[in-house]
């Protein structure tokens, strides 16, 4: 059997589904190699919803003082007899484990000075260890030379998007614990924290659900905690809104966003999940915001205010309730992408 390959990811939401990008590359570069992850708790239910992920450990984000805790890991990780681990977080404290566990290839840039721990460097590494100011690269090229050890991709070769896929038994059972009628089509938001500057104002996505309310559609308010205050206020002003943003699971709210006919969001991790989930997506981003932090899967339609504004506002005011009901409008005239397992 081919000796399998870990990748340790990201933790935070959007960031883990952007190392999905790496991971297709690995599968690509070795086929038949099982590919496991390790990633937060937060995360790796995620993890089942992606190709080519065979196996996922659970790594806290935060360790204290986390010796006990990564040495118990690394003995676990030992038994598996990994050919590589990939790190695509910086952090000393994930590096340590692969380290600990034997494995003979530990793959990064070494950004919080991990030589010895990291023994294989992409090429080009130094350059990226003395940037200095805003990212150079975006977060999925980042994750993407890490698995390409460095290699410029050839001429003509995208890097791969982000993909994920709930299946479509997944989604009967969900619509059938939740009473969801499948002929009624719903319109999916993810606010943020109105306070938050990557939102939009709350009076418009308000306007927004209530002229798709009218219109016989179902609105569905995403997210978790910090969206719980945002979803109250929309729910004020109009109390048909159904909240989901309490869901315990995180797998269910991948079935809220694929079972909605069309999702509007603002830059965020379930942002990154809609994108991945292949429906009709548009997403509101702040002037100049969308290439450095946005999905790349090519279906998203971004809305950001006009080129004329300066680049350091960054919020979304500059986008208007107009601009965003014609490109939800046009969004769902688009086939959904078949995201294939």
């Amino acid at each position: 059997m081919l000796r399998p390959i870990l990748v340790f990811c990201l933790p935070a939401i959007g960031d883990f589904i952007r190392c999905h990008s790496a991971i297709q590359v690995l599968a690509e570069r070795f086929p038949g190699h099982p590919i496991d992850v390790a990633t937060s708790p937060l995360a790796a239910p995620l993890a089942r919803l992606m190709p080519h992920i065979r196996k996922t450990w659970l790594v806290e984000k935060h360790w204290r003082p986390g010796l006990k805790e990564r040495a118990g890991l690394a003995r676990e990780l030992r038994k598996e007899n990994y050919q590589a681990a990939y790190m695509l977080t910086s952090s000393t404290k994930a590096a340590l484990v692969p380290w600990l566990a034997g494995i003979p290839e530990r793959i990064g840039y070494p950004r919080e000075f991990q030589f010895g721990i990291i023994n294989r460097l992409p090429a080009g590494w130094l350059k990226s260890f003395v940037a200095f100011g805003p990212r150079k690269t975006r977060l999925f090229e980042q994750v993407c030379a890490i698995a390409m050890l460095g290699e410029k991709p050839a001429d003509g070769m995208r890097l791969p998007a982000p993909k994920m896929t709930v299946s479509a038994e997944e989604l009967s059972d969900w619509r059938a614990r939740q009473g969801i009628d499948p002929a009624r089509p719903a319109l999916s938001l993810y606010t943020s924290a109105f306070t938050n500057f990557r939102s939009w104002p709350a009076e418009r996505f308000i306007a927004v659900a209530k002229d798709h309310a009218r219109r016989g559609w179902s609105v569905w308010l995403i997210g978790g905690p910090r969206e719980r205050e945002a979803a109250a206020q929309i729910r004020a002003a109009l109390p048909e809104a159904i909240d989901f943003t309490s869901t315990p699971d995180i797998t269910d709210a991948m079935c809220q966003i694929a079972a909605s006919t069309v999702f509007l969001g603002v830059d965020g991790g379930l942002c990154h999940a809609a994108a991945a989930l292949g429906g009709p997506c548009v997403l509101i981003f702040g002037s100049n915001r969308s290439y450095e932090t946005g999905p790349v899967n090519d279906h998203v339609r971004y809305l950001e205010p006009p080129i004329s504004t300066p680049s350091w506002v960054q919020d979304t005011r500059g986008v208007s309730e107009e601009r965003v009901l014609a490109a939800l409008a046009d969004a769902v005239t688009q086939p959904r992408l078949r995201q294939e397992p």
